[in-house]
């Protein structure tokens, strides 16, 4: 069951949003809402990330993969062109995993803790770029070997399945590359992807077949309440959309079956047993006719001075009999921010 899920991950549509306490300002005449960060040197916020994976079976949830880790993002420069940032690891924790993928993510996590990723945005707060991905390269292919060594003497069957060999050179030509550094960090652009993007406020409800499969989308947009008097201000704002797309069953095999066979000719043939046994599976648990139906939903709200403040995203797929989920949230937990408050004509400085 674990392959089909991976089989339908593969499948997934573009990342929507989510939330359940949104609430539009009444005093507000605008009718847009502009993501623009407004960031000084020096400014600080420290993030705390949760990640979580599980099934659902019966009724009963089975969680198969869960971590936490703290970091930190420092602006290190603010300049015509845009800001120069750092993200520090700080912390990482792994909860629960049994699964191949959990012990790599953690072994791949805890090597990553003594690297410091520098990265610019432009002058509106947008990512753009990983600037010393070579040296977080060099690093990470570093430890291969070393994640390797963890993955093989636990799992002793490992090498029957995908030989040490195919998985190191996997690795190693995922990071070899500017694209595969940069997967390695999907909270950056989680955080600051939407910069520069303005919004209707208000609410919207879409149908459409866009990515090529039905697709229901709720969006939701406006300024937040203020529920804690030391920690919000007036003028944060949130982005929410729900989204629900139905894929046909012929399509989730005809993929399963293309995404199975590209990793039989990076493994062993072992794996084509695997294939058909999952794509048996499969066919039990979704039956002629009934199309998969996945879920996505996601919040991101930011701070009035364009901070990111929290976010949050949840995937589930519904394969009949069996519900897979997985969910990342991240939410700060310390900041040092300086904001300009222009007050009567004068020009002060406020940290928050």
């Amino acid at each position: 069951m674990r392959t089909i899920c991976i089989l339908a991950c593969m499948i997934g549509v573009a990342m929507t949003a989510w939330s359940q306490n949104l609430m539009l300002s009444q005093e507000e005449p605008e009718n847009e809402i502009a993501v623009v960060g407004y960031f000084w040197k020096n400014d600080t916020m420290t993030y705390r990330q949760a990640h979580i994976e599980y099934k659902i079976e019966n009724n009963d949830t089975t969680v198969s993969e869960s971590y936490e880790e703290d970091f930190m993002i420092v602006v290190t420069d603010s300049t015509s062109d845009g800001y120069k940032m750092k993200y520090i690891p700080l912390s990482f924790t792994l909860h629960d995993a049994d699964t191949v993928t959990s012990l790599m993510t953690n072994a791949m996590r805890q090597l990553m803790l003594s690297v410091v990723c520098e990265f610019t945005t432009d002058e509106l707060g947008l990512f753009k770029s990983i600037t010393n991905w070579r040296e977080i390269r060099d690093q990470l292919k570093k430890g291969v070997k070393a994640t390797c060594d963890t993955l093989y003497s636990t799992i002793p069957d490992l090498d029957s399945i995908m030989p040490r060999k195919s998985l190191e050179n996997v690795l190693s030509l995922h990071f070899s590359t500017k694209e595969g550094i940069s997967n390695c960090y999907e909270e950056l652009e989680n955080l600051f992807g939407l910069h520069g993007s303005t919004f209707d406020i208000g609410d919207k409800e879409v149908d459409t077949e866009e990515e090529g499969y039905p697709q229901h989308v709720s969006v939701k947009i406006g300024y937040t309440a203020i529920e804690d008097e030391e920690n919000d201000f007036d003028g944060d704002y949130a982005i929410s959309t729900q989204s629900t797309t139905t894929i046909p069953f012929e399509d989730v095999v005809d993929l399963g079956m293309s995404l199975v066979s590209l990793i039989s000719d990076m493994a062993s043939d072992s794996l084509d047993m695997v294939r058909d046994q999952a794509l048996d599976s499969l066919k039990t648990t979704m039956p002629q006719g009934q199309g998969v139906e996945i879920k996505e939903n996601s919040y991101i709200g930011y701070f009035f001075n364009g901070w990111p403040k929290e976010y949050y995203y949840e995937k589930i797929m519904d394969l009949g009999d069996d519900k897979r989920g997985e969910s990342t949230s991240i939410e700060w937990i310390r900041r040092h921010c300086t904001v300009y408050i222009p007050d009567d004509e004068s020009t002060d400085n406020k940290d928050i």
